[in-house]
């Protein structure tokens, strides 16, 4: 068993943790225990004969069910059938009303032909991929004193299982918006459409002032009031009848209502608003995104506000930085199918091991003829 005597490093510390004394060096080697991979019979021994093996007091099965962030994009999870039709019907135009200006000896034609304007999509693009583990009963129970316990680190191996599944999901569902972005693009990164908001070059418009980068302008209390009411004010526009908030131009007018959006805006931005703007204001109500859920980044954790993409529609390479939100419709992007089948193997009679297999589909999509706002601070 290995014994410290930690006296001088507890005093040390606390010196330190009161301000007593400069900060310096701690030696954690003898204080911290990283946990030892495996136990040697001849140092695992108690300390008075130094000839008994110590034993396992306790066994903590580490395990923390992961929460799925973007949960909220599946939309139907529908079983049968494997594609998913979406029929829209268009507005009609309003016309000259026939019943005035009537002529003697001519008749109005009641039965023209006026055709209602029908648009539909299939979608049928889907992503098969699987996961499966092995289990071995007959020599997990050498490791283990009681049913219990090894059903409990069983237990533990399926759940991070369900972690990787969940996990999984949360990462298909960013790279579905993030090539929603990428398809907010014309040719490049340089040509955004309609929907595409660059709250730095509308700000630099209106103020002579206006900081020269992204971080500059997070640091700037009246840019990051101006960008808030921005956003907030797109939101409103959005349950107005438009075709200013899709990135196909082209396509027929909609709306969104306030209970059909999702909004979400990056951590990175949200907290400089708080400490920027939000922590000096007398309502700060007035001065938040409102209903927005955070995501901490967008595609890399290491470059939060940026994305990369071979787009879908036609395999360009789009690079977008400082993108700081997104409001879109739930029919713009999200999951509609959804199919998940665990199915476990007969035991091997030589190998006495069993395998389970997590079989796993989806059909992720994005809708360019419906609602979806990208925010920039370029």
């Amino acid at each position: 068993m290995n014994t410290t005597q930690i006296y001088g490093i507890l005093n040390d510390i606390v010196s330190q943790g009161i301000g007593g004394v400069a900060i310096t060096s701690v030696n954690a080697q003898n204080l911290i225990s990283l946990g030892d991979a495996v136990l040697n019979s001849q140092s695992a021994t108690e300390g008075f004969l130094n000839a008994l093996a110590l034993r396992i007091g306790r066994t903590i099965i580490r395990f923390r069910k992961y929460n799925n962030k973007l949960s909220g994009l599946l939309l139907d999870d529908f079983e049968w059938g494997a594609i998913l039709q979406k029929i829209r019907v268009g507005m009609p135009d309003a016309e000259t009303d026939e019943s005035f200006g009537l002529v003697d000896g001519a008749s109005v034609d009641h039965y023209k032909v006026k055709k209602p304007e029908v648009e539909q999509k299939l979608f049928v693009t889907r992503t098969p991929y699987q996961y499966h583990v092995t289990i071995q009963r007959a020599h997990l129970k050498e490791a283990f004193t009681s049913e219990d316990a090894m059903g409990r680190f069983i237990s533990a191996i399926f759940g991070e299982v369900r972690n990787a599944i969940d996990y999984g999901l949360e990462r298909l569902g960013r790279t579905a918006i993030t090539n929603m972005i990428a398809e907010s693009y014309g040719a490049s990164a340089a040509a955004p459409k309609q929907n595409v908001v660059n709250l730095g070059t509308l700000y630099r418009a209106i103020s002579a002032n206006a900081p020269a980068t992204a971080d500059g302008l997070m640091n700037d209390p009246d840019f990051m009031r101006f960008a808030i009411s921005t956003i907030n004010t797109r939101k409103d526009m959005m349950q107005e009848m438009s075709v200013l908030n899709m990135p196909d131009a082209n396509a027929m007018p909609t709306f969104t209502p306030l209970d059909r959006m999702h909004s979400f805006i990056l951590s990175g931005f949200q907290r400089r608003l708080e400490t920027v703007v939000e922590y000096a204001a007398f309502h700060d109500e007035f001065v938040k995104m409102k209903d927005a859920e955070n995501l901490t980044y967008l595609q890399n954790a290491n470059d939060p506000f940026a994305i990369d993409v071979l787009r879908a529609s036609d395999g360009t390479n789009i690079n977008v930085d400082n993108i700081v939100g997104m409001i879109f419709d739930r029919d713009a992007c999200g999951m509609y199918k959804r199919m998940e089948d665990t199915l476990t193997t007969p035991v091997n009679a030589a190998g006495r091991y069993y395998n389970t297999y997590w079989h796993l589909q989806q059909l992720w999509f994005n809708d360019l003829q419906e609602n979806f706002v990208v925010f920039t601070l370029n």
